[in-house]
């Protein structure tokens, strides 16, 4: 996931002095959205196949934290803020598995 991110981060794959940092933001994002009640199976990092709306949340979490000078993070926040509302509302995968 950590190259996705940077990709929509328009940071080269071949910068690293990063990814310590947006490595461990993932990681929070993740969290966050595993707390909120995003659905396991939605955050699964399949390479890949990574849910895209997933990605894309991490990645505006990401935006929202990385660095220490940022007069945007509260707008990627709320729109961090408003896409896990969203996700929150997917079924857990536990309705309708007598398939």
């Amino acid at each position: 996931m950590l190259e996705k991110v940077k990709l929509r981060c328009g940071i080269p794959s071949s910068i690293t002095v990063y990814d310590e940092e947006i490595q461990d933001l993932i990681a929070d994002a993740l969290e966050e959205m595993r707390t909120a009640g995003v659905p396991d199976y939605l955050l699964i990092d399949d390479g890949e196949d990574t849910n895209p709306r997933v990605l894309t949340c991490v990645v505006l979490y990401v935006q929202a934290y990385r660095g220490s000078d940022r007069s945007d993070t509260s707008t990627y926040h709320n729109l961090f803020r408003r896409k896990l509302h969203k996700l929150m509302l997917e079924p857990t995968g536990e309705e309708g598995d007598d398939e």
